[in-house]
Formats: structure tokens, C-alpha cells, sequence
């Protein structure tokens, strides 16, 4: 195939990969179960997922267990939080979708947990005239016992033998961002709100959103991009050491709580010094920035009253010039 072509079907093959994605994920119905069968390599397919019981070798195979997933999960609504997608050519006729995927459950109330699940795919489609299928799909998850940079998760065998702390090691799991170990959004929303209703006057809501990061994707690629993510957690914790709540809110978006008490001058000196630590992070590859917005405490404030505060005065930051703080 010549070179525009190639592009062109490579590029068709991703949007049939987040057709299919959505379908499975975000609209479980008959027409989604018909499209992802329509869209399948009829002779040939075959799917290897994150279950014990999800090895399919054949068609019929997997379309009886997509049956069951579908009836499993038709009172969960997901939303994708991130996904990344990157396609190559395997010959002239077949190639490969890989990348990852993170969604979250989408509660109709609120629940104290939600399911979430942080992807990792591949994915080999075959041409067929003027189309993809889709020959074999591979999914996992990663294991969140592995700590950073472990090969071989030794981390679960010593949990096993501290088996008095694994209860509360399950909680703080459940509380966790996969990716950075810092609060995810709804643990971090549950200790404010506590926070709050402790009565925590003077303290400050810190709402931080990594600058321009989509070019660090673009420009270095989506790994790049997460260990861009990993390094601004670990930069964040720093900063504030022990006297706040962090969070991952999202994406390339966290927030920080300071229950003790904060003049101005110091908030804005914690804002100040994230911001040039994290700016001396550059390398010479893509800029580094950030962009904080504040929120003071007010008695009776929500958690969502702050957070839109602060968000607010985050979105003045980044209209003002970007790598700034603004109340």
C-alpha cells in the first residue's frame, strides 16, 4: 500500500477501535452487540481478556461470553476517563491497535466505591475489501501490587505474609490512583468533605493542571506522557509533605487540601514553589508548566463550592499567560 493510503486505513482501524470501546463500554444494547459482531473477522477470531475464564479461542466462543458480561453489567454506566490509541502496519493486508483505556463506573447515586478499570490492548484487525475486522483482541490490567519500576510483583507475596495489615492495605487500594498512588477523585473528595465538616477554617484548596500537556503526548508519545504524570505526582507530594490531602482528579488534573491553617502569603508561597520546581523539571524536549487556582475556606463551603472556586480561578491562570497561580 503507498504511503497516504496506509495512513488512511491506520487511521480508520483507530476510530473502529473506540467505535468498538464504546459499544462494549459506554452503550451496552442490542445494537452495540450487533455492531461489535458485524465488526468481528467472521472465521477467525479469537480474544485472550483480563478474567480468569476470558481466553476465547473461536467466535461462538466469545459471543456467548460477551452475552453474559452484557447481562453482568447492564446496571453499570462507565465514562472513559483517558485512552490512548497507536496503530501500525503488521503487511499489506493487517495491523495492529494498541494502547490503553481508563473508565470509571458512572453511578446513578452516590456509592462509597466504583468499579475502574486501567486497560492496557492490543488489537490485530485483517482488510476485507474496503473495511477492518477485527481478528484478535488482547486486554489486561496491571497488577496494583507491582510497585514502579518491579518486574516480578514480589510486592503481593509480601502482603501475603502480613496478612494482620492486608484489610487495611485493600482500603488504602481502594482509595488509590492506580497510576501516581496519590487519592483518586473520589477518596480525595471523601477526606475534604470530613475535612469540612471538622470545620477546617483557613485552610486552602489547591486546584493544579499540568500546562500544554497534550503536547507532551503528541510531541514524546503517550508513555512519555504518563511518566510525565508519575514525576509531577511524586514533585506534588513533595510540596506538600505530610500537612495536605493530594489527589489525581483526572487526567493531567490534581488538586491539593491543606487542613491547617494558611495565611495568603503562605498558600501562595506552596503554589509558588510547586510551580518552579516542577518548571525546573525541563529538559529540553517539551516545556514544563503548571497552573494553580485558590480557594480560601469559608464556613459552610461544600467540597463542590470549593472545587468550583478553585477551578475557576484556575481557568483565570491559564487565560493570564499559563505557569501562574490565581485566587
Amino acid at each position: 500500500m503507498d504511503e497516504t493510503m496506509g495512513r488512511a486505513w491506520l487511521d480508520e482501524a483507530v476510530e473502529l477501535t473506540k467505535a468498538l470501546w464504546h459499544a462494549y463500554l459506554l452503550e451496552p444494547t442490542e445494537e452495540g452487540v450487533h455492531f461489535i459482531f458485524d465488526s468481528l473477522f467472521q472465521s477467525d477470531f479469537s480474544l485472550i481478556g483480563t478474567g480468569k475464564h476470558e481466553m476465547y479461542p473461536s467466535l461462538p466462543a466469545f459471543m456467548a461470553g460477551l452475552e453474559r458480561d452484557q447481562e453482568e453489567a447492564q446496571d453499570i454506566t462507565f465514562e472513559i476517563l483517558d485512552d490512548y490509541y497507536e496503530a501500525r502496519p503488521l503487511d499489506e493486508r493487517c495491523c495492529i491497535v494498541f494502547g490503553t483505556l481508563w473508565v470509571r463506573e458512572k453511578p446513578s447515586k452516590p456509592k462509597p466505591l466504583l468499579v475502574e478499570m486501567d486497560t492496557r490492548f492490543s488489537m490485530v484487525f485483517r482488510r476485507e475489501g474496503d473495511r477492518w475486522l477485527l481478528a484478535h483482541l488482547h486486554h489486561s490490567t496491571p497488577n496494583v501490587d507491582q510497585r514502579r519500576d518491579e518486574y516480578y510483583p514480589k510486592t503481593v507475596t509480601e502482603q501475603a505474609n502480613a496478612a494482620l495489615a492486608y484489610s487495611k492495605t485493600l482500603e488504602r487500594r481502594a482509595e488509590m490512583d492506580s497510576m501516581t498512588g496519590l487519592f483518586n477523585h473520589v477518596a480525595f473528595e471523601g477526606y475534604v468533605s470530613e475535612a469540612l465538616a471538622r470545620g477546617s477554617a483557613d485552610s486552602t484548596f489547591f486546584m493544579i493542571d499540568l500546562d500544554d500537556f497534550k503536547l507532551v503526548n503528541d510531541t514524546l508519545g503517550h508513555p512519555e506522557g504518563d511518566r510525565v504524570i508519575v514525576e509531577f505526582a511524586d514533585v506534588l507530594s513533595d510540596v506538600f509533605a505530610r500537612d495536605a490531602y493530594v489527589g489525581r482528579m483526572g487526567g493531567d488534573e490534581f488538586a491539593a487540601f491543606t487542613e491547617c491553617p494558611l495565611t495568603a502569603a503562605q498558600a501562595e508561597a506552596k503554589a509558588r514553589t510547586l510551580i518552579e520546581r516542577w518548571t525546573e523539571r525541563s529538559d529540553g524536549r517539551v516545556k514544563l508548566g503548571c497552573s494553580i487556582g485558590l480557594a480560601s475556606v469559608a464556613r459552610g463551603q461544600s467540597f463542590h463550592d470549593l472545587y468550583h472556586a478553585a477551578d475557576k480561578a484556575l481557568y483565570a491562570s491559564k487565560r493570564n499567560g499559563k505557569g501562574r497561580f490565581s485566587w
